[in-house]
């Protein structure tokens, strides 16, 4: 059965509502309390409070160089946001020409690939297997000498 007629047959079928059964649908609105609006007040301000609270104590119990990675952290978050943001300004700039105008020529050119850190992982990686299979020929040799 399609969608039309399904409509259709529930738009005949459906009974009008008559006007007192609409009224007793809507709710009537109650008056302000004031209790509650100062009560949800002072929630907020503990809720603040402790809040800076915790924020004081992580401010005095953490160490300097956590502190120094954070900062670090989120400057380079804000640079890139600043940058996301120059680029949606800019967006006139970025196009499929050559010149020397682009905004592609004036950012700074980003490493997708390093063949030295590949070279330095694949090599490490290498070492481990080594060391582990060295570990367990080690092992085996000790059981054979004890019994």
């Amino acid at each position: 059965m399609s969608s039309k007629l399904v409509k259709n047959s529930l738009q005949q079928t459906a009974i009008p509502l008559t006007n007192k059964e609409h009224d007793q649908k809507r709710r009537k609105k109650s008056p302000i309390n004031t209790s509650r609006v100062k009560l949800s007040k002072e929630m907020v301000q503990e809720h603040v409070q402790s809040i800076l609270r915790l924020d004081n104590l992580v401010q005095r119990f953490s160490s300097a160089t956590a502190q120094k990675s954070f900062n670090r952290h989120s400057a380079n978050l804000r640079q890139q946001q600043k940058q996301k943001q120059n680029l949606k300004k800019n967006a006139s700039g970025i196009s499929n020409s050559r010149s020397s105008t682009s905004s592609f020529v004036k950012r700074p050119h980003e490493k997708t690939y390093d063949k030295e850190k590949e070279k330095r992982k694949r090599e490490e990686s290498y070492l481990e297997d080594l060391a582990r299979v060295l570990k367990k020929a080690n092992k085996s040799k000790k059981k054979r000498k004890s019994p």
